[in-house]
């Protein structure tokens, strides 16, 4: 274990034998931090907060600390981290309103500077915030998915697995899975080169190809009702499903397909 000797431990803290503490690092209360993490200058850990192996916290970031939220009493709340993230130089993550709540970071994301993670908030695997990204309380994001620079996702909104959110388009809906949005409370086009990337076959990306035509450029239907008249053929392919099945637990809306020629923001479509 590397320690410099200006950090500040908590003596409730457990940290793994190889860990790797900067200069006036302040880890705080009950922190569990893993085998191979490296804790840079200035970074604070508060707990209750588990940190998974491998992950880099640069300086300035702040995981753990107490959710900006009105409600919230000081009651007992965790962060739980899983494994091989990034978080950038002022990249803050909070921990849950609600007594035994957790806020929930999955492997391999990556947060970037100044992003934030609000209480309550669940981040799939594989994740990426660009700088300046932020999420509302209670936002759900999808594995694989991708917040671009300066964009803000509005509480309980949901993003789907492999959606792509361009820079400052904000969302106050959900935003599809396999869908890129360039603008507030759309859906552009498909997230194509995001879907080969991560491994999808052809087969499912030209089925998600035919229900961007059929479903999303036939102006004047709502979207539920269009995915429901689908061909059968179309309904058996996971990908296509998945969308389906997103677009049915929606509570706050979905975002509604915008071509981006067409330079407008659009709204939300139930």
């Amino acid at each position: 274990m590397s320690i410099h000797p200006t950090a500040v431990i908590s003596t409730e803290a457990r940290i793994a034998t190889d860990v790797k503490i900067g200069p006036l690092a302040v880890i705080e209360g009950e922190v569990t931090v893993g085998p191979g993490c490296m804790i840079h200058a200035h970074a604070v850990l508060r707990g209750p907060l588990t940190l998974g192996a491998r992950n880099a916290v640069h300086p300035h970031a702040v995981l753990g600390d107490w959710p900006q939220d009105r409600k919230y009493k000081g009651e007992p709340s965790e962060l739980v981290i899983g494994e091989d993230n990034i978080f950038r130089e002022g990249c803050t993550i909070h921990r849950p309103t609600g007594s035994g709540t957790r806020t929930l970071i999955g492997s391999r994301c990556f947060f970037m500077v100044n992003s934030h993670v609000g209480h309550n908030c669940v981040v799939e695997d594989e994740v990426t915030l660009v700088n300046g990204a932020m999420l509302g309380g209670h936002v759900r994001v999808g594995k694989g998915a991708i917040i671009g620079a300066n964009s803000a996702i509005h509480q309980f909104c949901r993003v789907g697995r492999l959606a792509m959110v361009s820079n400052s388009a904000n969302s106050s809906v959900d935003v599809l899975p396999f869908f890129t949005s360039m603008a507030t409370n759309t859906i552009t086009q498909l997230n194509a080169v995001g879907l080969r990337r991560s491994g999808m076959g052809r087969e499912s990306i030209n089925a998600l190809r035919q229900v961007l035509r059929l479903a999303f450029r036939s102006r004047g239907r709502p979207i539920g009702l269009a995915l429901a008249d689908l061909p059968a053929e179309l309904r058996t392919v996971p990908e296509v499903q998945e969308l389906i099945d997103f677009v049915k637990g929606s509570k706050r809306g979905v975002a509604v397909f915008q071509a981006w020629s067409e330079r407008t923001n659009g709204g939300a479509e139930g």
